[in-house]
């Protein structure tokens, strides 16, 4: 056999092995960088969160309440304090207000002299329901899903995008 026959015979294995671990070593290297990285990429999840016993709430007198919340984030789930307002209405039913104000997300107030919610940052004024009532605020207070069971309020904490005139979760 000539001796270029040999060497040319060893450089195709040579790249015919490199070429099946390199297939294999993607092959395995695809799935285990997603399931590593796809995780960490995901929306955070936010459950219903207890709020707790609102029985003792007034009828359009707004209350903050403070709550715990699971957060699942990638591989980690950890818990996180939330605030809220709730207004009840004469009629019984709940709103409950994101404690941020939309204009650049500082956190307001409700002051009982005025019977409004006043952000002190840039003097947004909204209602008792939440409407802009002045200030540079675009929009009215984002309200978050709520529900009752057994006499306790749940709500499910969203966070939403600042300076626009449209409600859009962030």
């Amino acid at each position: 056999m000539p001796e270029n026959y040999s060497d040319s015979r060893r450089k195709f294995l040579g790249y015919a092995i490199g070429g099946i671990a390199g297939a294999i070593t993607i092959g395995y290297a695809i799935p285990l960088a997603s399931y590593l990285v796809k995780p960490s990429l995901a929306k955070s999840e936010e459950q219903w969160s207890l709020v707790g016993d609102i029985s003792g709430l007034g009828t359009d007198q707004p209350k903050s309440f403070t709550f715990l919340s699971n957060v699942k984030l990638g591989w980690v789930e950890e818990k996180v304090e939330h605030d809220v307002w709730v207004v009840k209405k004469p009629d019984g039913t709940l709103t409950v207000f994101s404690p941020v104000c939309p204009h650049l997300g500082c956190g307001y107030r409700w002051n009982e002299q005025s019977g409004r919610f006043e952000c002190p940052c840039h003097a947004s004024v909204f209602s008792l329901d939440g409407k802009v009532l002045g200030g540079p605020a675009p929009r009215p207070l984002d309200t978050l899903p709520a529900k009752m069971e057994d006499g306790n309020l749940y709500v499910k904490y969203e966070k939403f995008r600042l300076g626009i005139a449209t409600k859009v979760e962030a």
